[in-house]
């Protein structure tokens, strides 16, 4: 037991110091905290820059790191005799594992060792301790075990000092010591470079050269972001904002679409709550009224894509439209059984007859499109003298609103579909709010299947499609409205394009029913914004992403625009910002 109280001491010192150290063979008691040293033994082969800044900032974790210049005479000796070892195993052969691991044993070493030899670069002797702290045993031993896990899975190991918690204590701390005995066990070798890496302040946010600014990270630097760039870890351009209601997450959303637009990019987004009317029109954009007229005709197919082989093109694009219009019923009339759902479709392919259009039609030549309507009567004429329970009868029942009712201003008329010319296309759906979750669905989906259409017709420029409030489509009892836009965030990236999903709750995406389309739209994205969180929330991503303590302690109490910025294997805090003259542009709907 040491004593620390000294009444001579200054009182700033009384305050902060403990009242006493007990050390015990493992752990440290601090008045009443309890601490742990331990040491980073061993480092992976190749490391990335900051590699320890995720370390540095779990909660409870001190990093002290010390560097010693050092001859490297005895490390190029060493890693001479290491490649003589590895290339006579590789000679004298073996399993085919082994073998694959002694060759990246030996690129390795090949590859220090030009460094050293011809880079001349500086040799150090390197030891980081770790200091844990917890307000007890058992929180102590959580945070050793996870401290160690995460260290396994980046290629590191880390072991306590045990019998020498005293020792080691005056190696984490920040006294500039570093005791013979802790430096003989816990010393590593490193090249400079390497070194430096570590640093956990070495890189401070993400600055591509171009893009967008996006805002600042926690230390004020520029966050200046390209989606565009697809190179190493950034596979796709597609964004996934995640966030709790009035967090900021439309706001980003719409700094995004606005900032993408002026450098040159087409902008489609689906609106169910009319948060982009003004900025679209500010721009000279292309709003359309989806929600209460009937301007996106689902039984309208579109060309299939240019790079299809021309004798499949003309046959194959009316029988793709008739798989999309197989999900588009079944958000909408829910409860069909097989049988109808075939009585359905065949109703369908004679009302497409009947108007001369065929499988082997080309569509871009049709002037005038079927309708709901013409369904509903083709099928009213069929049930005559049919029983009421039959499925004619049952059909012409359910498509009657359709047709003539509440919802005839929807889908019963074909105006040729919204003009795509314009750079920005507002598809709005916002007054389906009060219509009925199974209307809300099923045009929702048409809205999107439409947007994907624009986007196949040129592979060459650069597309946006935003779909906002995309928990809409995340229905159990109709997963194929979500698989659809699972293929979509699959395939975009072939047609030069960003699919940018936003939504509220991640807890809607991963029920059982969906989790295999849902999870697909959380681990595709190359980029995720997530802003404040709510708990249940927060709990889930947490284990999707691995979110580290602090991570999640920022994530609960984030201000509004404040979030979590994930770029390929980077994550960096950022602070959204807009300039004073965007807002006009960027205001309305949640603020």
């Amino acid at each position: 037991m040491v004593q620390l109280k000294n009444n001579a001491l200054p009182d700033m010192l009384d305050i902060i110091l403990p009242q006493a150290l007990e050390f015990a063979s493992k752990s440290i008691t601090f008045g009443d905290q309890v601490a742990r040293v331990m040491a980073i033994t061993a480092y992976p082969p190749k490391v990335p820059a900051a590699f320890l800044a995720r370390l540095a900032n779990m909660p409870g974790v001190s990093i002290s790191i010390h560097l010693n210049p050092t001859d490297p005479t005895d490390l190029v000796k060493g890693i001479n005799r290491a490649i003589g070892e590895y290339s006579g195993r590789i000679e004298a052969g073996g399993n085919a594992l082994t073998i694959q691991r002694l060759e990246h044993l030996l690129e390795d070493a090949q590859a220090l060792l030009r460094k050293l030899d011809q880079e001349q670069q500086q040799v150090l002797y390197v030891t980081v301790m770790l200091l844990l702290t917890a307000p007890d045993t058992k929180d102590l031993e959580r945070r050793t075990r996870q401290i160690e896990s995460m260290l396994a899975a980046t290629g590191m190991r880390a072991r306590g000092a045990i019998f020498r918690q005293a020792e080691a204590l005056r190696a984490a701390g920040p006294w500039l010591t570093l005791p013979d005995g802790i430096k003989e066990s816990f010393s590593r070798n490193m090249p400079a470079e390497t070194a430096a890496a570590m640093f956990p302040f070495a890189v401070a946010g993400i600055n591509d050269g171009k893009g967008i600014l996006l805002g600042r990270d926690r230390d004020g630097g520029a966050v200046l972001l390209d989606i565009w760039k697809r190179e190493g870890d950034r596979t796709n351009s597609n964004m996934t904002i995640l966030a709790k209601p009035g967090a900021g997450k439309s706001f980003a959303a719409k700094m995004l679409v606005l900032r993408e637009y002026l450098q040159g990019s087409r902008v489609i987004i689906i609106d169910p709550e009319r948060e982009y009317k003004d900025m679209c029109h500010l721009l000279g954009g292309h709003w359309i009224n989806c929600g209460s007229r009937g301007q996106i005709n689902p039984l309208r197919a579109r060309p299939a894509p240019p790079d299809d082989s021309s004798g499949a093109i003309e046959q194959s694009s009316l029988a793709l439209h008739i798989r999309t219009l197989r999900t588009f019923f079944s958000l909408y009339l829910k409860d069909l059984t097989d049988l109808e759902k075939a009585v359905l479709e065949e109703a369908v392919m004679d009302v497409y007859k009947a108007a001369d259009i065929f499988l082997n039609t080309d569509v871009s030549t049709v002037q005038s499109w079927p309708t709901i309507k013409h369904v509903y009567e083709h099928l009213s004429t069929k049930a005559q003298g049919e029983p009421q329970s039959s499925p004619l009868a049952r059909l012409a029942v359910l498509l009657k609103r359709a047709a003539e009712g509440t919802d005839a201003g929807l889908w019963s008329s074909d105006t040729g579909g919204p003009a795509v010319d314009a750079g920005i296309t507002v598809l709005d759906i916002h007054d389906l709010k009060n219509a009925e979750d199974a209307v809300r669905k099923a045009q929702y989906f048409n809205v999107l299947s439409h947007a994907w259409g624009i986007i196949e017709k040129d592979r060459q420029e650069r597309t946006i499609l935003v779909v906002d409030e995309a928990w809409i489509l995340a229905d159990p009892q109709t997963p194929q409205a979500l698989a659809f836009l699972r293929d979509a965030s699959k395939r975009i990236r072939k047609y030069m394009g960003a699919l940018v999903v936003i939504s509220q709750n991640v807890v809607d995406f991963l029920s059982p029913e969906v989790a295999r389309h849902g999870q697909a739209l959380l681990d595709n994205p190359t980029y995720k914004l997530l802003l404040a969180q709510g708990e249940k929330d927060l709990q889930v991503l947490s284990g999707l992403m691995l979110l580290s303590e602090a991570e999640q302690e920022f994530l609960a109490t984030a201000n509004r625009g404040e979030g979590l910025l994930v770029a390929g294997a980077q994550r960096i805090r950022v602070k959204i910002e807009a300039a004073p003259y965007e807002l006009q542009y960027l205001t309305g709907g949640g603020g």
